[in-house]
């Protein structure tokens, strides 16, 4: 699920930033699911209606123009509380933290998260809204990890009326209402649905909060707004100021959003009424993820969206804000490199805290404080989007067939993995030089040379995985031919790029046979050898000794303006390309996807590379003009990969269950009828 952090209020630290000697208010809002073209001062369709958040960023706040987040919500969240990258935390497979309840993985307890960092510095502490990052037991619930209060939901989703949650064959609410070490069921905003819709719910309560605030104690306030995760619901009032969305899913997001611009500003205007409050806050306008096209999400003209790592999924509506902000950056663009781990080292600095000892790895996140309020350059070098391997300890266990067949249109693409067009997917082969008449280059097996070396030899590369072989060798010219084999071999589509090796069973550079490239090969499942022409062989040997180099399945990278992405960064084929809203059938026959331009190329088994300055919506790969970034930037990336940390060894799951769904937790849920911590304390 896609979550927005809509308004980070935070107080600045230091002479430029407030004259004040008491540390800044830091408050944060995420809005679930919100997508680039999903607010009103982007969305070109004229569908969505946020007129007081317009008039916000307009006349108070910065645009962060440049801000990346992960594919789907809980990854980014735990960004949000750790400062680390999802891959340092084993959150960069497809599990996205099963929402379903009864999952017994959560994040890693050796990690301070962020109000547990600021309540050192004498911050009060408040959390409301979607958690998401782990409830099986109590060490995992909000206010045992630094917040002094709790009112929300523990998994990915609910209904936002009445606060259920479906999972393990039986339906309970979810809905905590937690302070200090009491974690307690909400049971006053259960069954009277008119009255507790979640915007309303938990912009309610931060006002009363706010209310009661001694505003001589620094504030951090992490608001996690339900909206606009589906299902698309909203009071008949903004359903009807969106009526003329024919579309009942679109209206009802576009309902969704028109709540948060009461609410959402209804809490500004709360923090403003708290006399000099609002001087000594900054605040943060954020996403979680890009918009869901499986609920009615849109971000066009951005390519993909939710559960892509096209710009689409991961590029982020965000803005900053407040009191701190200086007026001449108001109503402005910072277009500085931003990633959502930043916030946790922006904070600890503004702060006077230190994110040092607060994890197992260092945080990775840059404070960016000071370059936004000058509009200077950011001091982050890249943005790392996606690190993951094709390790077996990266394994997890998919939601039940039960849940899928009950789970809403936003949650059940977690149900199916992503759909490479161009399989196998795994592992994904390594580009770089290529030179056939480099002995060094050529794989030698027992006592003697694959393949000798002679006036017309190539490069090829091996690589098998579990039901293919795949070879890559030059064709005429400067293209490579890529030829799969299952069962068969067959000639498949031009690439441009070699692949070099980096040992057996991994990727294997190999002299090239004479003769047709596209003719006489064949294949000997007993010795896994591949024979050429009645001449030579190439041979895919299991090695002995240590286990084989773990490959890169999935790698995206920012630097500059380049964006290198190696392996499919999809879901399915129908969310690769350029989406329109529904209702805009002028221009998409009612929302129909739209598939533009240059989207045959999938990025495997060459990687794509994109200009995101000049092409922000990814239309042309100029990874062929461009072989000299393409080999710098593949290069990083299997450097990042070696830092990779995987499920197993995060201990995100740490009981023996791993990821499979433990049916105590609907026991626990049955007796009370909400969704609650169903285990006793785990070592830390």
């Amino acid at each position: 699920m896609l979550l927005a952090t809509l308004l980070v209020v935070v107080g600045v630290v230091g002479a430029t930033a407030s004259s004040s000697s008491q540390p800044p208010n830091i408050i944060m809002m995420v809005v679930d699911d919100l997508g680039w073209n999903d607010v009103g001062w982007r969305d070109g369709f004229k569908q969505i209606k946020t007129p007081k958040l317009d008039k916000m960023v307009a006349e108070e706040s910065m645009i962060l123009s440049n801000y990346y987040v992960y594919r789907f919500c809980s990854p980014t969240r735990s960004t949000f509380m750790t400062g680390r990258y999802p891959w340092h935390i084993g959150q960069q497979t497809q599990m996205n933290l099963n929402p379903t309840p009864g999952i017994a993985c959560g994040i890693n307890l050796k990690y301070d998260f962020l109000p547990k960092m600021l309540k050192q510095k004498g911050y009060a502490t408040w959390a409301l809204g979607k958690w998401h990052l782990g409830f099986l037991t109590d060490q995992y619930t909000p206010t045992y990890r630094g917040f002094d209060s709790y009112l929300g939901y523990y998994s990915g989703a609910e209904e936002h009326f009445t606060h259920e949650k479906s999972g393990l064959g039986m339906t309970a609410y979810d809905l905590a209402n937690n302070s200090g070490t009491s974690i307690n069921s909400c049971l006053w905003a259960v069954g009277n649905a008119s009255s507790f819709y979640s915007s309303y719910l938990y912009g309610n309560e931060t006002l009363r909060m706010l209310d009661a605030h001694d505003e001589t104690i620094p504030l951090f306030v992490y608001l996690a707004w339900n909206n606009v995760h589906s299902p698309c619901e909203a009071p008949d009032n903004y359903l009807e100021v969106n009526s003329e969305i024919k579309d009942k899913s679109r209206q009802g997001l576009a309902g969704m959003m028109s709540a948060i611009d009461d609410q959402l500003t209804a809490v500004v205007d709360g923090i403003k009424a708290k006399g000099s409050m609002w001087d000594n806050t900054f605040l943060v306008f954020t996403t979680d993820n890009g918009g869901n096209l499986g609920g009615s999400g849109c971000n066009y003209p951005l390519r993909g969206g939710k559960y892509t790592f096209w710009q689409g999924g991961v590029r982020g509506q965000a803005f900053v804000s407040g009191g701190l902000l200086p007026p001449a950056m108001r109503g402005s663009q910072w277009h500085g490199a931003a990633h959502a781990a930043d916030w946790y080292t922006t904070f600890a600095a503004m702060a006077g805290a230190t994110v040092a000892n607060t994890g197992p790895l260092a945080a990775d996140g840059v404070a960016l404080y000071d370059a936004i309020i000058t509009n200077a350059s950011s001091p982050r070098a890249e943005v790392v989007i996606q690190i993951m391997s094709n390790s077996s300890d990266n394994k997890f266990e998919a939601p039940s067939p039960e849940w899928c067949t009950s789970a809403t249109s936003g949650d059940v693409a977690l149900c199916e993995p992503p759909q490479n067009p161009t399989p196998p997917r795994r592992p994904y082969p390594v580009l770089g030089a290529c030179n056939a008449s480099d002995p060094a280059q050529l794989f030698t097996v027992q006592d003697g040379l694959i393949c000798q070396a002679n006036d017309n030899t190539a490069c090829f590369n091996v690589q098998k995985s579990e039901d293919h072989i795949i070879l890559y060798a030059p064709s005429k010219g400067n293209q490579n031919s890529e030829f799969s084999m299952t069962g068969g071999l067959v000639q498949g589509a031009l690439r441009k790029n070699c692949v070099l090796a980096e040992g057996p069973a991994s990727q294997l550079l190999f002299g090239a046979c004479t003769g047709p490239e596209a003719v006489g090969w064949s294949y000997n499942s007993a010795n896994q050898s591949i024979q050429h022409g009645g001449q030579c062989v190439v041979a895919v040997p299991v090695p002995s000794g240590p286990p084989s180099p773990v490959g890169l399945e999935l790698g995206v990278l920012i630097q500059g303006k380049y964006k290198l992405i190696m392996g499919y960064p999809g879901w399915k084929a129908g969310w690769d390309g350029w989406i329109l809203p529904s209702n805009v059938s002028a221009r998409s026959g009612d929302g129909k996807y739209q598939q533009a331009g240059n989207n045959t190329n999938f990025c495997e088994p060459a990687p794509c590379l994109f200009d995101i300055f000049a092409d922000p919506t990814e239309h042309t790969d100029i990874a062929a003009l461009h072989p000299d970034v393409v080999s710098t930037m593949s290069a990083r990336i299997l450097e990042l990969l070696k830092s990779e940390v995987t499920v197993k060894e995060s201990n995100l799951c740490p009981t023996p269950l791993g990821s499979k769904s433990d049916e105590r937790s609907a026991a626990s849920a049955k007796a009370l009828g909400f969704w609650v911590p169903w285990l006793p304390p785990i070592a830390e």
